[in-house]
């Protein structure tokens, strides 16, 4: 478990890639809400929540494709 943790955290790019997505999800959240397209009321809290769990969920697939795309999986 250790090892496949250290193996995420290891992988930069990936880090950097969620914090952007991060950052993006609430504001296209708020500024899709400005121009009229959001629906309902505006949560900055489920904006947060979500966007945290977007960075983390990104962060975890894209490390782990990542970590399998150079590998060799044709039938021996």
């Amino acid at each position: 478990m250790k090892k496949a943790i250290k193996e995420l955290l290891a992988d930069r790019r990936s880090l950097k890639e969620a914090a952007v997505v991060t950052v993006l999800v609430p504001l296209v959240r708020f500024a899709m809400h400005l121009i009229g397209w959001g629906h309902g009321t505006f949560s900055w809290a489920e904006a947060i929540l979500g966007a945290l769990l977007t960075g983390v969920f990104y962060w975890i697939v894209i490390s782990g494709i990542r970590r399998v795309r150079n590998q060799d999986v044709t039938p021996s």
